[in-house]
C-alpha cells in the first residue's frame, strides 16, 4: 500500500514538473516587442522592452521593398523604448515591420482597417541567446 502511494506521488510530481517547464517554454517564445495602434490615424507605436547596449534596427517593408529604416542606439535603447511612427506613406499592398536587436529578431505583418487603425500579427521570432563555452 505504501509502495503504491509513493509511486503515485512520484508520478504526480513528474507530471507537475513537466507541465510547469512547458508553460515556461511557451512564455519565453512570446517576445517583449509589441506593435500597437494609437489614437491617431495611420500612427503605430513600437514597444521594445529589452535593455540593450547594442543598436536596435526597425525596418518597414512593403511590396516594393524597404520603405523606411531606423537604427536606434545608446541612450535610446538602454532601458528599452517606445516610439511612434507615421505609416501613412509606407503602406502599400502589404506592410511588415522587422525589429532586430541583439536579444531578438521579430517580424510583424501589419493590416489596416477602414478607419486607419492598424493591427499587428507576429509572423516570425528568433531569440538570439549568447553562446556559452565551457573550458
Amino acid at each position: 500500500m505504501k509502495t503504491k502511494a509513493i509511486i503515485c506521488g512520484v508520478v504526480v510530481a513528474a507530471i507537475s514538473t513537466f507541465v510547469v517547464s512547458q508553460a515556461r517554454a511557451q512564455v519565453q517564445d512570446i517576445p517583449a516587442v509589441k506593435i500597437i495602434s494609437t489614437d491617431q490615424t495611420d500612427v503605430i507605436k513600437v514597444i521594445y522592452a529589452y535593455s540593450a547596449n547594442s543598436p536596435v534596427t526597425i525596418k518597414f517593408l512593403n511590396s516594393d521593398g524597404l520603405a523606411y529604416e531606423e537604427r536606434l542606439s545608446g541612450r535610446d535603447v538602454e532601458k528599452g523604448f517606445s516610439k511612434k511612427y507615421d505609416v501613412e506613406k509606407m503602406k502599400g499592398d502589404d506592410l511588415w515591420i522587422e525589429v532586430v536587436g541583439q536579444e531578438i529578431s521579430a517580424t510583424f505583418k501589419m493590416s489596416t482597417s477602414k478607419n486607419g487603425k492598424w493591427t499587428s500579427q507576429l509572423e516570425k521570432v528568433a531569440h538570439n541567446f549568447p553562446v556559452l563555452a565551457l573550458n
